[in-house]
């Protein structure tokens, strides 16, 4: 189903037909595995063009994402290296998906200003501030200054998201999927950057580190 939907979103046309692809691909891989998602967007403006924050635990976030953030059209920061693989990475590419190359400081630039473009023109990057999918449900890793330094350069609000419970579903190594787990999404209060320059990467990486670590505390023990 993935290649399915990946060669459809290739051949697309325009970028809201490779969106309608995405979408649909997440809602049919929910629909599928019967996960029981308790969300609450609540806090999130369906005409504001955000930066999405989201914490990653398990490649069944990805579909998660594109079902439950349907209403914006968003598109997924990643290394370079997921852009190389077949199908899937040149699916990412087709549809616009941004490539950050870690191994190149100016290819690097380049790659975020590509994101500004793209939050420019209406779509939401999407970072996982972790930089990875992170093994321990327990708590949330270490987040990373890149993701502070590329939302800083988009001047769009920051919107950090939640997910507990994915991992249960797809575990970090796997693609096998187990059915019927509970999966918790909650939307925080977006932040306003106007205040921050890249100068205050780190302060802003920590506010959102223990905005996101406190909400992934109370979804934990609900």
């Amino acid at each position: 189903m993935t290649i399915f939907f990946s060669l459809i979103a290739m051949a697309s046309r325009t970028q809201k037909s490779a969106h309608w692809c995405e979408r649909n691909w997440g809602k049919m891989t929910s629909w599928l595995t019967g996960s029981i998602d308790d969300v609450d967007l609540s806090a999130l403006d369906k005409n504001e063009t955000y930066v999405f924050m989201v914490n990653h635990q398990s490649f069944y976030d990805i579909p998660l994402l594109f079902n439950h953030l349907a209403p914006w059209e968003f598109k997924f920061v990643a290394k370079k290296s997921l852009f190389e693989f077949p199908i899937f990475g040149h699916a990412m590419s087709a549809t616009n998906h941004i490539s950050i190359d870690r191994t190149n400081r100016r290819q690097g630039m380049k790659d975020i200003q590509h994101a500004v473009e793209v939050a420019a023109g209406g779509n939401c990057p999407l970072i996982f501030p972790e930089g990875t999918r992170n093994p321990d449900p327990a708590r949330l890793l270490p987040f990373k200054t890149g993701g502070m330094v590329l939302a800083l350069r988009c001047q769009k609000p920051i919107a950090p998201i939640v997910i507990y419970g994915a991992n249960e579903v797809c575990k970090k190594g796997s693609l096998f999927m187990h059915p019927y787990r509970k999966i918790k999404i909650k939307a925080l209060p977006p932040i306003d950057i106007s205040e921050y320059t890249v100068r205050d990467r780190v302060e802003l990486r920590d506010k959102l580190q223990a905005a996101m670590d406190a909400a992934y505390a109370e979804l934990k023990n609900e």
